[in-house]
């Protein structure tokens, strides 16, 4: 997550300054980050279930990861009528920051669980 929220960082300031070298690699970063992070939480969310619990797990996930993609492309594209591009950029940045925020508070290895090792 703090690579994505770096990515983002990266990605606001090469709008805002009409950088586009910064912004192919804030985006490849930010990208990464997306990538990194939602691997750790589909692991996280697997480990422990039996292959008939998968199905319905990735279901939710699919689900959660589309409309959470979904809804704010919506509002954007209605915010677009009166903001900015930077604007708009900056509100999805405030997402990240939220996002990220909630995961360094709220994220935990599955060992706690079972106060084994984890998942290395």
């Amino acid at each position: 997550m703090a690579a994505f929220l770096a990515g983002w960082i990266g990605v606001i300031t090469a709008i805002t300054s009409g950088a586009l070298p910064l912004f192919i690699g804030a985006t490849v970063v930010a990208g990464a980050g997306q990538g990194i992070a939602i691997s750790a939480a589909t692991r996280g969310l697997l480990w422990g279930s039996t292959v008939v619990d998968r199905a319905p797990i990735f279901a939710v996930i699919y689900l959660l990861s589309y409309s959470g993609a979904t809804i704010p492309s919506l509002i954007s594209g209605q915010l677009s009528r009166t903001l900015s591009l930077p604007d708009i950029a900056l509100g999805y940045g405030a997402l990240a920051l939220i996002a990220t925020v909630f995961v360094i508070i709220a994220a935990r290895s599955p060992a706690w669980r079972t106060g084994g090792a984890g998942l290395d």
